[in-house]
C-alpha cells in the first residue's frame, strides 16, 4: 500500500503545475499603426512597460497560466516597434528597447503551455460577416499561419472570433468598408498571393471593438488611400495631341502595376461633334509593363476637340481615372478641300481665259 501512494505522489509531482491549473490569458490591443507602418501614437510604448497595462501581463506572475491566446496583429505592431519606429507628426518613437524586452519575456513567459492564436487584429465577427463574409474562414485560417511565423513555434489555429458584437461604424467608413472589400475582390485574381493577403489583413484592423474613434477615422484615411492606389494599378498615361489629317491613330499607354496580366476594355468617347471614336475591346497588358494602344480618331472637322478614355475590366470594375486627351485639329476638311479646288481652277480658267482675249486683241492690232 505504501508502494502505491508512494508511486501516485511521484506522478503527482512530476506532472507540470499548469497542467491542473488550467488558466487562459489572452494578449490583445487594438492597432496603434496607420496601414503605412507609422504609429498612430506612441501609447503602446507605455503599455508595454513592465507597470503597464500589457507588460503586468507577462512580466508578472504566470504560475497559474496554462493557455496563451495572442492577437498576431499585437505581435506585429510589438516587433516593428522593437525594430526602430517613428510616430507620425512626433518622429522617433521612445519604445524600442521596452518592446525587445517584452517580446523576449513573451516568448520564456510561453514556453511549454498552449499558444492559441485569435483572430488578427481581433475583429468583430458582426461586420467581418457584413464587409468579408465569404473571408470568414480565411481570416481564422491566416491568423494561426501568421501568429506562428511571427513567434517561431507552433500554434493553435483559432476556430472564432473572440467578439461577435455589434458596435457602431459612421455611414462613410461602412461605404468606405463596402467599397475597399469590392475592390479587392475585384483585384485579387491579378495580385500577388502574399500582398493580396496583407492587404485583408491591414483592413480588418478597423474592425477592433476598442479602437478609440480618432485612431479608426486615421486608418479609414489610409483605406481610402489603399482603394485609390488598388484602383491605380492600371491606369492610363495623360497627354495631349495635334491632328492634321482627317484620319489618324493616336497613341496612349496603358500600365499595369498587378503581378499577373489583366485584360480590360477601352471606353472612349468624344467631347464634342468634331471628331468620331469608338470603344476597343480585350486589350491585353501583361503583368508589371507598359503598352501602346493605338487610338483612331476620324475627323469632321477643324478646331478644338478631344476624347475621354475610361479602362474597364471584363468583370466590370473601372481602373484608374478617366482621362480627358485635349485635341488641336488642324485639318482642312474634304469639304473645304473641295471648295478650295474649284476656286483654284475658276481663278486658272479665268486667267487663262483673259491671256487669250489679249491675245486676240494683239492679232487684230497687227
Amino acid at each position: 500500500m505504501k508502494k502505491i501512494f508512494l508511486a501516485l505522489l511521484i506522478l503527482f509531482i512530476s506532472l507540470p503545475y499548469t497542467a491542473h491549473a488550467g488558466e487562459t490569458l489572452t494578449l490583445t490591443a487594438p492597432t496603434h499603426r496607420h496601414l503605412d507602418g507609422t504609429f498612430i501614437d506612441d501609447q503602446l510604448a507605455t503599455d508595454l512597460a513592465p507597470s503597464g497595462r500589457l507588460g503586468q501581463v507577462v512580466f508578472g506572475n504566470l504560475r497559474n497560466i496554462s493557455t496563451w491566446r495572442i492577437d498576431p496583429a499585437l505581435v506585429e505592431d510589438v516587433q516593428a516597434m522593437a525594430a526602430g519606429y517613428t510616430v507620425s507628426g512626433v518622429g522617433d518613437g521612445t519604445g524600442k528597447d521596452v518592446a525587445a524586452a517584452w517580446l523576449a519575456q513573451l516568448n520564456k513567459a510561453t514556453r511549454g503551455n498552449r499558444v492559441e492564436a485569435i483572430v488578427y487584429g481581433n475583429p468583430t465577427e458582426y461586420w467581418i460577416t457584413k464587409f468579408f463574409p465569404h473571408d470568414r474562414e480565411f481570416f481564422l485560417t491566416v491568423s494561426g499561419k501568421r501568429l506562428s511565423a511571427l513567434l517561431g513555434r507552433g500554434v493553435v489555429t483559432p476556430t472564432s472570433y473572440s467578439s461577435s458584437n455589434y458596435f457602431s461604424l459612421s455611414s462613410s467608413q461602412v461605404r468606405l468598408m463596402n467599397i475597399s472589400a469590392a475592390r479587392l475582390d475585384a483585384s485579387a485574381q491579378f495580385m500577388d498571393q502574399i500582398a493580396l493577403e496583407n492587404q485583408k489583413l491591414l483592413l480588418i484592423k478597423i474592425l477592433n471593438p476598442s479602437l478609440r474613434s480618432t485612431s479608426r477615422q486615421a486608418i479609414s484615411y489610409d483605406v481610402a488611400a489603399l482603394v485609390n492606389s488598388l484602383r491605380d494599378s492600371v491606369r492610363v498615361s495623360t497627354g495631349k495631341f495635334t491632328i492634321t489629317s482627317t484620319q489618324q491613330k493616336l497613341p496612349i499607354t496603358i500600365t499595369n502595376d498587378f503581378l499577373q496580366k489583366i485584360k480590360v476594355d477601352l471606353i472612349i468617347n468624344s467631347t464634342n461633334e468634331r471628331i468620331f471614336v469608338s470603344d476597343i475591346q480585350g486589350v491585353e497588358i501583361p503583368g508589371r509593363s507598359k503598352i501602346q494602344v493605338m487610338i483612331p480618331v476620324k475627323v469632321y472637322t477643324s478646331g478644338d476637340s478631344g476624347f475621354t478614355v475610361t479602362l474597364k475590366g471584363t468583370n466590370g470594375s473601372v481602373y484608374g481615372q478617366t482621362v480627358t486627351y485635349p485635341l488641336k485639329i488642324a485639318v482642312i476638311s474634304p469639304i473645304a478641300t473641295w471648295i478650295t479646288g474649284a476656286a483654284g481652277l475658276v481663278l486658272l480658267g479665268a486667267a487663262i481665259l483673259q491671256s487669250i482675249r489679249r491675245v486676240r486683241r494683239g492679232r487684230k492690232h497687227e
